[in-house]
């Protein structure tokens, strides 16, 4: 690593720093750590908090890496497509051929994991390929909602998204999903007998030098008690009473190959080092397949690439003022990350921050500058992304502030009340794939605690009309300003009891509800 503020090159300057200090404290994001690779150069460094109340963030500070893990999953099956062609092709007279069928990136996942990958669609579950999961074009949307609690497995995960409604047909459009990644984890596991975590230890990360990389909460907090690392901890800001509030360490082994990976800025230099130079261990074919578009994105979200945006396998492909930058960010519980390259300059940055949603907003702000000044980009042609930001969270919480008005805008003056006494909806609903939804009473509304499952949740319950309400997902310790609300209902059945409740648990399902069914009757 060369840190020297002498180097002209070193963008990691005082101007830099200053900003830095300054969208660190104005966006309430404790710690972050920069790398920025020039070359053959390396330039790193930590600003703030890792952990309160004084452990600083160094360049060495771990961090949850999130969904930059999926461009690791995606080269793990690069290496193992090269060693099925290598068998196959040393394959003699003399020695058994392998046995199992060719691996490819067109090879159907149920024939990789039959019995566990099955989807609601049937024609999906039969030609979904390894290549359809790691571009997100399955058809089946995130249904972020439904991830289990700590318990839940690799192969667990995989095996409920036959429950989960699937809202486009395999290969129509982009739909970014966690679990299919997941899934792709489960077939490689079951392919070689060996833990995805250990073949990115074996295979990618000990040839690159990765040697403060984890995969599990266990293993960092191994390093750290022998002294080999310091962990930074999450943290979420509680605007009234402007304090950080610790958040939990995410312990979830389902999310696999779509986010499970702990690392430092320095690690993932070599990491992107290897990616712009086109190295070992990967090989030029398995390079060239998990950085070449598949899929274009029609809908750029939060993408601040203009279009045609575009996803090759667990890596965005975009352009900005002429050059291509190839990149993925990532956020969990407490944590987000952004890291990217420009091939063609051999440059990329790595940036690691400790809360979730603001540490990516503060790392958009920091890397625009970034590029910026490396492509020479005037004055006046630059975007203002704190501005940018700061509008985009104050109209989403406007819209949050009118979600009655704005999802019931036809709401009687003089509302009609529930057919059924408050206490009289309370009770046990469940979903095979969202699990359980247990209504108690809570003042003039009901509230069930999903706070055990990986996006931990209060789903609180507003009435509006008739058996019409609203549904506040309270996401632990997030901003009550930043509270997702959505359409809620009940449906009463013959016998007058409240049978189901539906509620609008999956963005991309738009209007439709996931059902929960009553049960303790």
């Amino acid at each position: 690593m060369d840190s020297a503020h002498n180097d002209c090159r070193n963008p990691l300057d005082e101007t830099f720093d200053a900003l830095a200090r300054t969208l660190l404290e104005e966006w309430h994001v404790p710690g972050m750590s920069v790398a920025v690779i020039d070359g053959d150069q390396t330039f790193a460094k930590g600003y703030g908090i890792a952990a309160f109340p004084s452990e600083p963030v160094t360049p060495e500070t771990l961090f949850f890496t999130a969904s930059t893990t999926k461009s690791f999953t995606s080269a793990a099956i690069s290496l193992l497509i090269d060693d099925d062609e290598h068998a196959r092709a040393t394959s003699t007279q003399s020695s058994a051929a392998p046995q199992n069928e060719p691996l490819t990136w067109k090879t159907r996942l149920a024939s990789l994991i039959p019995g566990d990958f099955v989807l609601s669609d049937s024609y999906a579950t039969a030609h979904a390929t390894v290549e359809d999961a790691l571009c997100h074009r399955t058809g089946q949307p995130d249904h972020e909602n439904s991830f289990g609690p700590s318990t839940t497995s690799v192969a667990a995960m995989v095996r409920n998204m036959r429950h989960l409604p699937m809202t486009s047909e395999l290969r129509e459009e982009f739909m970014y999903n966690n679990m299919m990644y997941t899934a792709v984890s489960h077939a490689l596991e079951t392919r070689t007998g060996e833990n995805i975590g250990i073949f990115l230890r074996d295979r990618i990360w000990a040839p690159l030098g990765m040697t403060r990389t984890y995969w599990t909460l266990d293993d960092a907090i191994a390093a750290e008690k022998s002294g080999d690392a310091k962990l930074a901890r999450g943290y979420a800001w509680d605007a009234g009473a402007e304090r950080y509030v610790a958040e939990e360490l995410p312990d979830f082994p389902a999310p696999s190959g779509s986010g499970a990976m702990i690392s430092n800025v320095l690690d993932y230099a070599q990491w992107l080092k290897c990616m712009m130079t086109r190295s070992t261990p990967l090989s030029a074919a398995g390079y060239a397949a998990v950085v070449a578009p598949r899929i274009v994105i029609p809908v750029p979200g939060n993408n601040p690439f203009k279009g045609p945006n575009l996803y090759a396998l667990g890596w965005f492909v975009d352009t900005y003022r002429g050059e291509r930058i190839i990149w993925h960010s990532g956020g969990w519980t407490g944590f987000g990350s952004m890291m990217a390259f420009l091939p063609d300059r051999q440059w990329s940055f790595a940036m690691m921050g400790n809360t979730s949603k603001t540490s990516n907003y503060v790392q958009m702000m920091l890397y625009f500058r970034l590029l910026d000044q490396l492509l020479g980009t005037p004055e006046d042609e630059r975007v203002d992304w704190n501005a940018r930001w700061k509008r985009v969270v104050g109209e989403r919480r406007e819209a949050s502030a009118r979600a009655r008005e704005r999802l019931y805008p036809s709401v009687p003056v003089k509302p009609t009340p529930p057919s059924l006494p408050l206490d009289k909806y309370s009770g046990s609903y469940s979903h095979p794939g969202y699990g359980a939804m247990d209504l108690v009473v809570n003042g003039e509304g009901l509230v069930a605690d999903r706070t055990a499952q990986e996006v931990a949740m209060e789903v609180k319950l507003e009435h509006v009309s008739g058996e019409f309400w609203l549904a506040f997902l309270h996401v632990k310790n997030r901003d009550d300003r930043d509270v997702q609300v959505v359409r809620a209902e009940f449906y009463i059945s013959a016998d007058g009891k409240a049978g189901k409740f539906g509620v609008e648990m999956e963005p991309r399902m738009g209007s439709d509800k996931i059902w929960f069914i009553r049960g303790d009757d």
